[in-house]
């Protein structure tokens, strides 16, 4: 029995001996690991919040993508309008330049077309009196006749 009791007293002296190291030496490193994994909690609850307040954030922005899209289609719309405006003004602006040099082309056609006229009618006149006055007065007066109304016509 006496044995028995030697075993249990060295029993805890290796117990206690154990007991002390792993107090000693273990407990540092558990409460630095401890320390360690609660330091990474907060970091994580941090991260969490962070991206929590950045989900809520692209949640409202893109509740308000609608709002902004149909902003910009009424901007974009609005501006069409305006552009077409714009646009007409100017296709009538031209139109009504066309319409003015188109005028004014006609114009300057007739008048050369009248002064042509004139020009042909006088010589027609020149001819036909030139024949008249050969067929009824001498060829000194038809010279001087003719030469006279050429005089006339020049101008």
């Amino acid at each position: 029995m006496d044995e028995m009791i030697y075993k249990w007293i060295n029993f805890g002296i290796l117990a206690a001996a154990i007991t002390y190291l792993i107090g000693k030496f273990m407990v540092p490193v558990l409460r630095a690991r401890a320390s360690a994994i609660g330091k990474d909690l907060e970091d994580s609850k941090a991260t969490v919040a962070s991206a929590n307040a950045r989900v809520n954030q692209l949640t409202s922005r893109l509740g308000n993508f609608d709002g902004e899209i149909q902003e910009v289609r009424e901007r974009s719309l609005a501006e069409r309008v305006v552009e077409a405006r714009r646009i007409a003004a100017q296709t009538e602006e031209l139109m009504a330049k066309l319409a003015a040099q188109r005028e004014t082309e006609i114009s300057n056609a007739t008048q050369v077309a009248q002064a042509q006229l004139r020009s042909f009618t006088a010589a027609k006149a020149i001819d036909i009196a030139e024949a008249r006055l050969r067929q009824q007065q001498s060829p000194e007066l038809v010279q001087a006749f003719i030469a006279d109304l050429k005089n006339q016509g020049a101008r």
